[in-house]
Order: structure tokens, then sequence, then C-alpha cells
């Protein structure tokens, strides 16, 4: 079932609905009418996650930092539980 985006001649709300293909009016979540007309949705932009060798070396450099201080901070914690549960 596709997201389709509506909207409504009665209150002008736009919505977003999951519903069968092709189907052209939905009732308005807003205000209830009947016959809210399906409307041309604008495309998403496209993923650009790393656009240049630079930037996917500075990703990957923030993601070991990351990486590293998350470890340290779990070491941190355990030894602290491993304390308090000493008589």
């Amino acid at each position: 079932m596709p997201i389709y985006e509506f909207r409504c001649g009665s209150c002008g709300e736009r919505f977003e609905a999951l519903v069968d293909v092709g189907t052209e009016a939905q009732e308005c979540r807003h205000c209830g009418a009947d016959g809210a007309e399906r409307v041309l949705s604008a495309q998403a932009a496209p993923f650009g996650l790393v656009k240049t060798p630079g930037a996917a070396r500075q990703q990957e450099a923030r993601n070991a930092e990351l990486r590293t201080k998350t470890k340290a901070d779990f070491k941190q914690r355990r030894q602290a539980a491993r304390e308090a549960k000493k008589p």
C-alpha cells in the first residue's frame, strides 16, 4: 500500500494516508469532510552520505573517536558497578 498526500477542499489541510493503489479521494483527517483530493508530492532529495574522500576520512576519524569514548565510558561504568558490589 502506498502513502499518498491529500488536500482537503473544505479546510485546506494537507495530510498523508496509507491507502490502496489508485485511491483518488479520502476523508479529511482534520475536519472529517469527504472528498479530500490526492495531490502530487515533491520528490525527496537524493541521499548524499559522503561526498568526497576527505569527508569520508573525517567521518571515519569521528566514528573511531566515538567508539573509543564509548568503550572507555563502558569500562568506567563496569568498574564502578563492580566496586559497588564489593562488600
